[in-house]
């Protein structure tokens, strides 16, 4: 006789989150356990685990046994660092050696707040980033033209570039250019990455992507959470399950948007007897919220957050923007040595390159750049006598 699956805590066997995918359910239990006072009775072996990670002998005061490991660790970064210098005193540990070891240990105890598995975090966080980074433009034709055939760089913007903001210097106004696609990139990849990272946090798991036929209705098994990012397990008697959906900031989402997600969260929190967000973690105030009012129609019961307060849910944190920043400043440096992206390097070749070109034209940089960006078959430019591609293949066959 085969062994019941475990079942999630602080819920109901008969609650439908009893019998979703083995897989995700499991992820729930262990968020359930890695939750940071049940994996930490005290700050004592918080301490313990912070300076075992960093390979360093230091005495665990005693008086840490009597603090919370969560009251010990959500404190502000220079406030955390200050707190290690005496500890570090009292194994004869001082000047500048002594504060190198306290920041260390300060950004450690950080990341063991965050995250079960820190390091692994790190790695795939990083991992991503130089992915990203590798899509950003590297020659001339890389801001000549987008992915999309109709994304093509615009010489009347790039002429204003270069005369207003820069003097008439090129390379300058070409640099800006570099700079203005790779952010475009960074802000697409920012949203995946704060869904990714809080979704590791301790308490959290990461919704699986939607799946199957039809990925606006839930399915148990292939699409448990449909408009989710990221989900919470009861941490205590008396809590509910906690469905989030993450935007980067309050106009990340379109306003027709709203309905449909009101709509998703609507059915989460009466599938499965929870409690819905709707999160923006960049912004100060609610006021010209882009979606809210369509989210809110559709589903009265959401709670809409931003900014810290949103940071407060997501993350059970005080201090969970610090613990978020802390992730990625250490990822993108690692990210950027291993990669060595400089945009002032890359925009004095491309400079080059559109140099021999409009050499061999006998034009211009603007007046080539000008042609490339407009020039082409007209009646590919006109809708009267424009065939999209797979119709001519198919015509060419005939």
């Amino acid at each position: 006789m085969s062994k019941p699956s475990p079942l999630l805590k602080f819920v109901t066997e008969k609650n439908p989150i009893q019998r979703i995918n083995e897989d995700v359910r499991a992820n729930l239990i262990a968020a359930q356990a890695n939750i940071l006072d049940r994996a930490f009775p005290n700050a004592a072996t918080l301490n313990a685990k912070v300076f075992d990670d960093l390979k360093l002998s230091l005495k665990v005061p005693d008086e840490l046994k009597e603090i919370p490991a969560q009251a010990a660790s959500d404190r502000p970064f220079n406030e955390l660092l200050q707190s290690f210098l005496p500890i570090l005193r009292k194994d004869g540990i001082t000047g500048q050696t002594a504060r190198i070891h306290a920041v260390n240990l300060a950004q450690r105890m950080h990341l063991v707040r965050a995250f079960e598995q820190p390091d692994a975090v790190l790695t795939r966080v990083t991992n991503k980033v130089s992915e990203v980074i590798r899509t950003f433009p590297h020659r001339a034709e890389d801001i000549e033209r987008g992915r999309n055939p109709g994304d093509v760089l615009d010489p009347y913007i790039l002429a204003a570039t270069q005369t207003l903001l820069y003097g008439g210097d090129f390379q300058e106004a070409i640099g800006a250019t570099v700079a203005h696609k790779a952010l475009m990139i960074i802000e697409g990849l920012m949203g995946h990455l704060h869904e990714d990272v809080i979704g590791e946090m301790r308490g959290n798991i990461r919704a699986p992507e939607p799946r199957g036929f039809n990925q606006e209705m839930i399915d148990p098994h292939t699409n448990p959470f449909p408009g989710s990012d990221v989900v919470q397990p009861p941490a205590q008697e008396g809590e509910k399950i906690r469905f989030h959906q993450v935007k980067s900031k309050t106009g990340s989402a379109k306003g027709g948007d709203g309905k449909r997600l009101g709509d998703q969260l609507r059915q989460l929190r009466q599938y499965y007897a929870g409690e819905v967000y709707y999160d923006a973690l960049i912004g100060n105030t609610l006021r010209g919220h882009r979606s809210m009012s369509g989210v809110l129609s559709a589903e009265p019961q959401a709670v809409v957050l931003v900014g810290e307060a949103a940071f407060r849910e997501l993350t059970r944190s005080a201090i969970g923007p610090e613990l978020l920043l802390r992730v990625y400043q250490t990822a993108f440096a690692e990210a950027a040595q291993r990669t060595g992206y400089r945009i002032d390097m890359l925009a004095s070749g491309i400079v080059s390159a559109f140099g021999e070109r409009s050499a061999a034209a006998g034009e211009d940089f603007l007046e080539l750049l000008l042609t490339n960006s407009i020039g082409g078959d007209v009646k590919q430019q006109d809708s009267r006598t424009y065939e999209p591609p797979n119709r001519r293949s198919r015509s060419a066959k005939n």
